[in-house]
């Protein structure tokens, strides 16, 4: 693997940076968490965008606050990169490929931001720990936080662009279009 500094690789994936503090603050307004302070992109920032939010109600909200960006990046990947994927490898089709490029890198710069961010995954382990033993759902958000922080240890290795474009042929394999 080759190594690109954090801000090069924010800059280039911008959108996902966007899109991912975009779903922190939805995730906070579903379970009623007040937002202070949001900045969707700070180039060469560190970190590159994020969100300041009041201390989530109970291990739920904490959960879905950060998980927001899983699920809506992942979704937003998967539609954006269907679009684009049968006019350039399916069907090849020149005419379409400016447009078809354009979605694919804006859907794989947003699936590389899906998974939460080293922060999100220590204010989550947090609420965890404060919530130590506390019925089913602290176990499962135990693994959820165990995998968070497994994933988060692979991007060296490239786990996010991996898990992107894996993500980007998943649709277009489940339906049969190669």
């Amino acid at each position: 693997m080759f190594f690109l500094p954090g801000w090069l690789i924010s800059l280039i994936t911008f959108p996902g940076v966007m899109v991912h503090e975009i779903a922190h603050r939805i995730f906070c307004h579903l379970t009623g968490v007040a937002v202070y302070e949001i900045a969707y992109f700070r180039p060469g920032g560190n970190p590159a965008g994020y969100v300041l939010h009041g201390p989530p109600p109970n291990l739920r909200a904490a959960f879905l606050i950060s998980v927001g960006p899983l699920i809506v990046n992942s979704l937003l990947c998967m539609s954006l990169t269907f679009s684009a994927i049968p006019p350039l490898f399916i069907l090849k089709d020149g005419a379409a490929s400016g447009a078809s490029v354009f979605l694919l890198w804006v859907g794989i710069s947003i699936g590389m931001h899906a998974f939460p961010s080293n922060h999100d995954v220590r204010e989550f382990a947090a609420r965890v720990h404060e919530q130590r033993g506390k019925g089913v759902f602290w176990a499962v958000a135990q693994v959820f936080n165990g995998l968070f922080t497994i994933v988060n240890a692979l991007r060296v290795v490239w786990i996010d662009l991996i898990y992107a474009v894996l993500l980007s042929l998943a649709l277009p394999a489940a339906l049969g279009l190669f």
